[in-house]
């Protein structure tokens, strides 16, 4: 989504070792109406609570990037349509759906095809939060339409009321309400067109990112045919098993690569390769260039 010729024009916010983010703006727009956390005594040791939440308002032109976020947000579109872009993939979101910004991604996200455009945003943060994404099936999640919008603004509306007043639990109510904003939209996603064999498929293979897995093993496993997993895969997924597995493992592999100094051989060994030969192809082969030259661009947004 990033072209060339807007690099003259984009502002960075933020440039670090660890997190680049910047945008275009138009006018005074995007205006963001957050409501920040500043509770006294700080929240910071929470395992989980929220960070900031609030409105966002854009016009056609407006435009944002981050770069290893260093943020997990939830991105609710009420009003118009975003271009959002995560993870090399690209989704049009319009009213009702909601899309997920996490942490140590790289995204884009962009108004498009609309005069205005309305989104309400709400931050997580804390050493849990990625954690519990993995276990609720979240952390491969970028975009979602829940069946029930209406609950999701009251979660927002009483986010926003806890951060603007000054209630005595607001310890326990903000760890809470980020927990029950998790649950939901776990729950939305699993109530998506995704059969439930599947869903078991998916987080038995997540655990098992670092080990060998054959498709003969994976059908053994879940009693189906290997020519019935497949169909399950294509109809659902639309890719094989077998490209699923790679592209979760080079996924894995590119946040570890961003987000860590470990040598590129325990990273392989980390995403089930017993060799940094190859699993450097492999990587290659999935991002174009060297694990060592996606590392050093990343890092240093070359």
């Amino acid at each position: 989504m990033m072209r060339e010729e807007r690099r003259g024009r984009i502002r960075f916010f933020e440039d670090n070792a660890r997190t680049r983010s910047g945008g275009i703006d138009v006018g005074k727009f995007p205006v963001h109406h957050f409501i920040f956390d500043h509770s006294e005594p700080p929240l910071e040791n929470w395992p989980i609570r929220i960070d900031f939440t609030g409105d966002d308002e854009w016009l056609p032109g407006c435009y944002r990037f981050r770069q290893r976020s260093n943020t997990f947000a939830v991105e609710f579109v009420k009003r118009g349509n975003f271009h959002f872009q995560q993870n090399r993939r690209s989704y049009r979101v319009e009213p009702g759906g909601v899309f997920l910004v996490r942490h140590g991604e790289d995204s884009e996200m962009e108004c498009c095809d609309c005069d205005y455009a309305l989104k309400r945003t709400l931050a997580l943060t804390g050493p849990m939060v990625g954690p519990l994404l993995t276990s609720l099936g979240l952390d491969r999640v970028d975009v979602l339409t829940p069946a029930a919008p209406e609950k999701l603004d009251a979660l927002f509306d009483r986010a926003a009321g806890l951060l603007a007043g000054d209630a005595a639990d607001k310890q326990q109510e903000s760890a809470a309400l980020a927990f029950r904003l998790l649950l939901m939209l776990a729950e939305e996603n699993n109530q998506a067109d995704t059969p439930e064999i599947l869903q078991r498929i998916l987080r038995y293979l997540e655990a098992r990112l670092d080990q060998p897995v054959s498709i003969g093993e994976l059908a053994g496993e879940f009693r189906l045919s290997q020519a019935t997993l497949r169909r399950l895969f294509r109809k659902h997924l639309g890719e094989s098993p077998v490209d699923f597995l790679i592209r979760r493992r080079m996924e894995t592999a590119m946040r570890l690569l961003r987000l860590t100094e470990q040598p590129v051989k325990w990273i392989a060994f980390q995403v089930g390769y017993a060799g940094a030969l190859y699993f450097s192809a492999e990587f290659r082969k999935f991002t174009g260039e060297s694990p060592s030259a996606f590392r050093k661009r990343s890092q240093f947004g070359e």
